[in-house]
C-alpha cells in the first residue's frame, strides 16, 4: 500500500509541476526569438474606437476634396445655401486672406475665355521685358486681325512703349496692341501662345488651353472660372498687372504716326464715367469680357468687411436693346453686383482655431492620466453670418490610430478637422499639452524587450495555468484515491486469508 500510494502521489506533483514549469519554458522561448520592431508592438495595441476619420484622404488634402479649404476645394462654403446667378454658366467667389472658396457653381465647365485671355498675355508680356521698352508696329498687327475687331489703329512703324501697348491692350482691349506686343517678346504669335500656356500650367490650371493671344473666336480655345480664379490671384501679385487692372483712365502720348490716344475702362464696376448704375467702390480691379461666342465674362477681386475677394462669372448672356448695340441686360455686370451683394451682406471671416487652445482630449493606453491636444497655429475661414462654433462639427483623429505612454509635451497626437454641414472648412495639427507617464504596473518599453515579451505572453500563460489546474489536480486526485481504495481491499483479502488459515 505505501508504495503503490507514493507512487501516485509522485505522479501527481510531477503533473502539477509541469503546469507550473510552462512560463518558465514560454519565457525561455521568447528570448530566442527576433525582437519586434517598432511598427509592430504599436500595430498590436488596441485602438481607441471613440474617434472616427470621416475621411481616408491624407491629412491636408481633406479641406480639398471634402471641403472649401483653398482655391481647388470642391465643396464651396455656400454651395447649399440656395443662391444662384440668372445666366452665369460658370461662377467662382474665393477669399483669398483664409483661402476659402466661398462659393462656386460649373467651378470646372471648360468655356471660351473671350477677352479674358488677354490678363494672361498682360502677365506673360510685364514678367518677360521692361515696360519702358520700345516696340515698333508692323503691317501684320493689322493685316492678321479680323475685320471689325477692337484696335487702337496702330501703324506700321510706329513707336510706342511696352506700358502705353499694355494700357491699349486691358483698358480698350485692343487686338492689334496684344500682337504687337506677342511679337516684340517671341517673334511669332505661336511662340507666344506657348509661353502663355506654359505659364498658366505653372499656375495650376489643369483645364485650360490657350489658342491664340486675344481671346477672339477663330480657334478653338477653353478655360474655367476655377482657373481664372487661379490666373488672377497670380496676376495681381505683380503690381503692373494690379495697378492696369484697376486703372479708370489713360493716355497714349502721341507717337511718331499717331495723335494721343485716349483710353478709359471698359470695366463698368470701376469706372462710373459710362454706366455710373454698375460701379462699386469695393471693387479693386478686374477685366470684362463680350463676344457672341463666348458671352459676357468677367473676373474681379473685391475688398470689404475683412474680405479679400477673387470672383469670376463666365458665359452669362446679354441681351440688347432694338437698336441692336445699346445693352438691354450686360450679365456679367447685373450677375457680378447681385453676387458681391450676396457674399458681402452674408458672409463674415470668423476665427475657428486658436493657437493654444485645448481642443480635444484623447485617453492613452498604459497612461496615468489623458492628454488633450493644442493647434500651434491660427486658422479664419469665411462662415455665413448668424453661424457659430455650435453649428460646426470637431472630428479629431489620433495619430496611428491610438495613443500609448509614455507621451511628452508637445508630441504630434491627432489631427482634426472641422466641417460645416457637408465641406470640411478647416484641418489642423494636435500636440500633447503636456506629458503623460506610464501609470504603475504599466510597461515602459525603455525596460527592455523582456518586460515586453512578458507582457505580450502574461495572457496565454495564465489561460495555460487555469487549464492545468482545472484538468491535472482532478487526475492527480483520483489517482490518489484510487490506489488508497486498492490498497484496503488487498489488506482486506490478506486479513481473510490469515482468518481462514487460524480456523483450521
Amino acid at each position: 500500500m505505501k508504495k503503490s500510494a507514493c507512487l501516485s502521489l509522485l505522479l501527481a506533483a510531477v503533473l502539477l509541476l509541469e503546469s507550473t514549469a510552462l512560463p518558465v519554458r514560454a519565457a525561455e522561448t521568447t528570448e530566442t526569438t527576433a525582437p519586434p520592431t517598432e511598427a509592430a508592438v504599436q500595430d498590436t495595441q488596441p485602438v481607441e474606437t471613440q474617434f472616427s476619420q470621416p475621411s481616408d484622404l491624407a491629412f491636408g488634402t481633406v479641406g480639398i476634396y471634402n471641403g472649401c479649404r483653398g482655391i481647388n476645394g470642391m465643396v464651396s462654403l455656400a454651395a447649399y445655401e440656395g443662391q444662384k446667378l440668372q445666366t452665369a454658366q460658370s461662377v467662382v467667389v474665393f477669399e483669398r486672406n483664409t483661402e476659402t472658396m466661398v462659393y462656386s457653381y460649373n467651378a470646372d465647365l471648360k468655356l471660351a475665355p473671350g477677352t479674358l485671355t488677354k490678363l494672361v498675355t498682360a502677365l506673360v508680356v510685364a514678367e518677360q521685358v521692361p515696360l519702358d521698352a520700345i516696340v515698333t508696329c508692323s503691317s501684320r498687327n493689322i493685316s492678321r486681325l479680323p475685320g471689325g475687331s477692337q484696335n487702337v489703329k496702330l501703324k506700321e512703324g510706329e513707336k510706342l512703349t511696352v506700358q502705353d501697348l499694355l494700357n491699349c491692350l486691358i483698358l480698350h482691349g485692343a487686338n492689334d496692341a496684344a500682337v504687337a506686343l506677342a511679337e516684340f517678346v517671341s517673334g511669332n504669335q505661336e511662340a507666344f501662345v506657348g509661353l502663355m500656356n506654359e505659364r498658366v500650367k505653372k499656375m495650376g490650371c489643369t483645364n485650360t488651353e490657350f489658342g491664340n493671344i486675344h481671346g477672339l473666336d477663330n480657334v478653338p480655345q477653353h478655360t474655367t472660372a476655377r482657373d481664372m480664379a487661379k490666373i488672377m490671384v497670380e496676376a495681381t501679385k505683380n503690381e503692373t498687372i494690379k495697378e492696369l487692372l484697376f486703372t479708370r483712365s489713360y493716355t497714349v502720348p502721341a507717337t511718331n504716326r499717331s495723335d494721343a490716344r485716349k483710353l478709359q475702362c471698359q470695366n463698368y464696376l470701376i469706372s462710373e464715367s459710362v454706366t455710373p448704375k454698375f460701379y462699386q467702390t469695393r471693387v479693386t480691379g478686374g477685366l470684362a469680357s463680350y463676344s457672341d461666342n463666348a458671352g459676357a465674362s468677367i473676373v474681379c477681386t473685391a475688398e470689404e468687411k475683412g474680405m479679400d475677394l477673387v470672383c469670376v462669372i463666365m458665359g452669362a448672356h446679354r441681351t440688347f436693346q432694338e437698336n441692336g448695340w445699346n445693352a438691354d441686360y450686360y450679365g456679367n455686370f447685373d450677375e457680378m453686383v447681385e453676387l458681391l451683394d450676396y457674399i458681402f451682406n452674408g458672409f463674415r471671416v470668423k476665427r475657428i482655431v486658436y493657437e493654444g487652445q485645448a481642443m480635444n482630449q484623447f485617453s492613452v493606453i498604459d497612461g496615468e492620466n489623458q492628454v488633450v491636444g493644442q493647434p500651434l497655429v491660427n486658422v479664419d475661414t469665411v462662415l455665413p453670418n448668424g453661424v457659430s462654433m455650435d453649428n460646426l462639427k470637431i472630428e479629431p483623429t489620433p495619430v496611428k490610430g491610438g495613443l500609448t505612454a509614455p507621451i511628452e509635451r508637445g508630441q504630434k497626437i491627432a489631427t482634426t478637422q472641422i466641417w460645416y454641414r457637408t465641406s470640411c472648412i478647416a484641418e489642423a495639427e494636435l500636440f500633447a499639452m503636456s506629458d503623460v507617464r506610464y501609470k504603475k504596473g504599466g510597461i515602459d518599453p525603455n525596460q527592455g524587450e523582456q518586460a515586453r515579451n512578458d507582457q505580450d505572453t502574461s495572457g496565454f500563460l495564465g489561460f495555460v495555468k487555469i487549464v492545468s489546474a482545472i484538468v491535472l489536480i482532478p487526475i492527480a486526485l483520483y489517482l490518489v484515491i484510487n490506489s488508497i481504495r486498492r490498497a484496503r481491499a488487498k489488506a482486506r483479502r490478506r486479513r481473510r486469508r490469515s482468518g481462514r488459515r487460524r480456523s483450521r
